[in-house]
């Protein structure tokens, strides 16, 4: 034993490879007890075959020590030997905390292996043997929360709420928090976060509870949890898209325009940011700096119908017909559908006075947009204009019932009357 204890404080004191050195020569005429404490001390050290060796000779000398297959199964698991693991762990048959231990090894075993439904029945085995045991409804409760089945891990972690237990460093607060937030609980959800930041903060944690305080509409508080968000990791740009999002709601556009400026000095082709940034300038009234980033986000992505809408918006104001009739048409080069595109076009098409196209577009628009009242007035406007009588009476008949229109289009009307 003492040439044990001198391996163990050479490695301590830095000197490793004297220290294994010893302890493997030590092992060879060490009685049990002894391998014993080396086999932990070469678990601890990463050493796992040197572990196993010795522990699989105990299990064989020992065959009723069950604590003792925990242990030489843990060591299988961590060696990928997960067929002879399973092998240990179904010898242990007394229904006591040792089998637990087993079960719930044999529990994190199946699902490596896809067996989510045989993994559900151990544990519940387990809380057959020890239905008060805090870490059986903590593995229940990681179970359901790693399937996203956040409303059947909830009771489990809450009934841990006042128990004093941390299992690999796991928060049971933020697990519950986290539940509870995925199940649109949150109000209830921040106090966990709350907690649960005071015992471990990082990037994950501090994302999770800004959104939750954003969907509690809490929008000044969030603020500043984005920030640290941002702080712990300034390229995941997820936290500077949330943050942004919290500005806009408090009208506070130029910082949330800011902080998108930011996000995108570290990646310029996110065009999630592109078209937030977007959004935001438009709502500064600065339609160039808009408009640049919309263009920009087609590069990226030529069929975002939402960016070419945008963008479209932007240049009728301009009255840039030809840009218009090119995003569009772009647009639908890359694959993208959308109704209004015919709509943009005729109009586009009738403002540099192209005026067959228009009608063209116009026409496959009409299926689309023949009960809207906007649409129909420019279509039988433009029918109009081209001589097209009939037609044009036809569309103008559909608005004659618009209380703000009926006046105008019965003066149509009735010259088309005459007309005919």
């Amino acid at each position: 034993m003492s040439n044990i204890y001198e391996a163990v404080q050479l490695i301590e004191n830095g000197q490793t490879e004297k220290g294994l050195e010893i302890l493997k020569n030590s092992v060879k005429n060490a009685n049990d007890e002894e391998k014993y404490e080396a086999a932990i001390l070469f678990q601890s050290l990463g050493l796992l075959d040197e572990a196993k060796n010795i522990i699989e000779d105990l299990v064989y000398l020992y065959d009723d020590d069950e604590e003792l297959k925990i242990i030489y199964a843990e060591l299988l698991l961590d060696l990928d030997l997960e067929d002879e693991a399973l092998e240990i762990l179904l010898t242990i048959k007394e229904n006591n905390e040792t089998k637990v231990q087993a079960l719930l090894l044999m529990t994190d075993l199946y699902q490596v292996q896809g067996l989510d439904e045989v993994a559900e029945q151990k544990l519940f085995e387990a809380k057959r043997i020890l239905p008060n045991e805090p870490v059986v409804d903590f593995a229940l409760g990681e179970y359901y929360f790693s399937k996203y089945d956040y409303k059947k891990a909830i009771p489990f972690y809450e009934k841990l709420m006042n128990q004093d237990i941390e299992v690999n460093g796991v928060s049971k607060e933020l697990r519950l928090a986290e539940s509870l937030s995925a199940e649109g609980e949150w109000e209830e959800a921040i106090p966990f976060y709350e907690k649960g930041i005071e015992q471990s903060k990082d990037f994950h944690t501090l994302l999770g509870y800004g959104i939750t305080l954003f969907q509690a509409e809490r929008y000044a508080a969030c603020i500043p949890i984005f920030e640290e968000a941002i702080f712990f990791d300034p390229e995941y740009l997820v936290a500077h898209l949330w943050l942004s999002k919290a500005f806009d709601v408090e009208g506070q556009y130029q910082e949330g325009y800011d902080i998108l400026q930011k996000a995108l000095l570290v990646d310029e082709t996110n065009v999630e940011c592109l078209m937030s940034a977007a959004k935001l300038a438009r709502k500064l009234k600065d339609l160039d700096s808009s408009k640049k980033h919309l263009q920009e986000a087609l590069i990226y992505d030529p069929s975002l119908i939402e960016a070419v809408q945008l963008l479209v918006g932007i240049l009728f104001e301009e009255e840039d017909f030809d840009e218009i009739i090119g995003t569009v048409e772009l647009a639908i080069e890359h694959g993208a559908s959308d109704p209004h595109f015919n709509w943009d076009l005729g109009k586009a098409y009738y403002g540099i006075e192209k005026y067959d196209l228009a009608l063209n577009q116009y026409r496959l628009a009409y299926n689309d947009f023949n009960q809207e009242i906007s649409f129909l007035k420019e279509f039988g406007d433009l029918l109009f204009e081209e001589g097209l009588i009939q037609e044009a009476k036809e569309v103008y008949l559909k608005l004659q019932d618009d209380e703000y229109l009926q006046e105008e289009v019965r003066e149509r009307l009735d010259r088309i009357n005459e007309i005919m």
